[in-house]
């Protein structure tokens, strides 16, 4: 098989809106070393455990926030103030992230922003 072809060539590969556990994707991050993860706000769902789980084991270099909206509304924000998820309320997701894994929020902040721009070449 040609260099093209390999996994490692593979750019822009992500797996969208995870919410399964460690086993679940670490298969998928050995077999394609430039995969990233997407995480949405089930994160801050306690009933998402096992994401969260997942989270404290893949580097954060490999993480994206996504929003799946109009889906997925944080936790924190009640539906009587805003029905449907959209990209102002990714903090949340961000905050989530850096609370799960022990970071400064600047820093989180700066790698997802970093893994982003990488990932869609902005």
């Amino acid at each position: 098989m040609g260099e093209q072809h390999s996994p490692r060539a593979i750019v822009g590969l992500t797996r969208h809106c995870f919410t399964g556990s460690y086993p679940v994707i670490e298969p998928l991050l050995k077999h394609f070393p430039n995969m990233s993860v997407g995480f949405t706000a089930v994160l801050t769902y306690s009933s998402a455990w096992e994401a969260r789980e997942a989270l404290k084991q893949i580097p954060l270099e490999r993480i994206i926030v996504e929003t799946d909206a109009p889906y997925f509304l944080p936790r924190q924000v009640p539906r009587s103030v805003c029905q449907y998820a959209h990209p102002g309320l990714a903090l949340h997701t961000v905050r989530e992230i850096a609370r799960v894994k022990d970071q400064p929020l600047s820093h989180t902040l700066a790698t997802l922003r970093e893994n982003t721009s990488r990932l869609y070449n902005l």
